[in-house]
């Protein structure tokens, strides 16, 4: 069987670290549940440290329920939500936000998965004699294809998107590689720039399963223990989600692990474009996009299970993780002749 180490996060072990936490907790009693044990009560704590403001902070086990769970409790059932064509929610998610909360999602064709003020802009002209309110501006912090918004990109959209009454949700999944690259914290790229609610994913940084949605205003979640519970997120063993999610926060871990990550996907690139295979986006994450022909995909096959990830384009996606080594980077590399 061919190792799928570059297929994604998903396919990886979960960090040691998390997992010695998680066997060291199973020996103390449960001390609460859903959300109300001393773990979560952590992690929220070390959220709530880059803020000024009191948040309020839902842990879900999987990025798709935490995407659901954070616009359910930013949109009204006629609100719309704005993002790009190639955004998580509109893409992979099966139709989750549209199947559980009925609300339309507008979406803008782009060529890097970013959209723009202006973008918007036009967007709600061609749509301006339609029944639609578009109430939140969704984003993918790094893209779906890997690319970075700037600190002042993500201010400019919020400056625009509350100018016209909309919220800004950022889909974290893999915020920590967007920090890690940047170089910047939590504060710099929400409370600064003024969005309203994010997601930070666990699951790919390292944890068996974990999210956090949060939201910058308490007062937008006034019923989150309900949304939970009708969003089959009222996790009730829920020191074993806080223990993962602290564990990652402990030292920064989380971002440590796209850090490394990030590092191993830009040698991955400079690897490949000495082998004359060309990035097709700018290695800004931990993805790297590349156009590569079939005869050598079939060698890269042999070694590492990849696909195209745009067929039509021979475009292949190839992930690194915390996990990801420079043997494995080689091994790939090599695999190419």
């Amino acid at each position: 069987m061919t190792n799928k180490s570059f297929r994604g996060e998903v396919w990886n072990n979960i960090d040691e670290q998390v997992l010695a936490e998680i066997a060291r907790i199973n020996d103390e009693d449960v001390d609460g549940k859903v959300g109300q044990d001393k773990y979560t009560a952590q992690a929220t704590s070390y959220l709530q440290s880059f803020f000024d403001t009191e948040i309020a902070v839902l842990y879900t086990i999987n990025g798709t329920a935490a995407n659901i769970i954070a616009l359910k409790a930013l949109l009204n059932r006629f609100g719309s939500v704005i993002c790009s064509e190639q955004a998580h929610i509109n893409t992979y998610e099966c139709g989750a936000v549209e199947y559980n909360l009925g609300n339309k999602i507008l979406t803008i064709p782009t060529s890097d998965a970013k959209i723009t003020p202006q973008m918007i802009d036009r967007l709600l002209f061609e749509h301006r004699s339609h029944q639609y309110r578009p109430q939140v501006i969704a984003l993918t912090q790094p893209t779906e294809l890997g690319t970075l918004y700037t600190l002042d990109e993500l201010r400019a959209l919020v400056v625009y998107g509350h100018s016209k009454g909309m919220k800004i949700f950022i889909d974290g999944a893999r915020i920590g590689s967007a920090l890690a690259s940047l170089g910047c914290t939590l504060r710099e790229m929400i409370a600064d720039t003024g969005v309203d609610a994010f997601t930070v994913g666990g699951t790919k940084a390292g944890a068996m399963f974990g999210e956090a949605v949060v939201f910058l205003d308490k007062n937008v979640l006034r019923e989150g223990d309900y949304i939970l519970k009708q969003s089959l997120q009222h996790f009730d063993k829920s020191k074993f989600l806080g223990i993962q999610m602290l564990a990652l926060f402990n030292d920064d871990r989380w971002v440590k692990n796209f850090a490394h990550a990030n590092n191993m996907a830009k040698l991955l690139g400079g690897q490949l474009r000495q082998k004359g295979i060309m990035p097709y986006f700018p290695v800004q994450s931990n993805m790297v996009f590349c156009v590569v022909e079939e005869d050598i995909l079939r060698q890269m096959q042999a070694t590492y299970d990849l696909k195209y990830w745009f067929e039509d384009k021979k475009v292949v996606r190839m992930a690194t993780t915390f996990s990801t080594t420079e043997e494995d980077v080689m091994r790939l590399v090599e695999s190419i002749k």
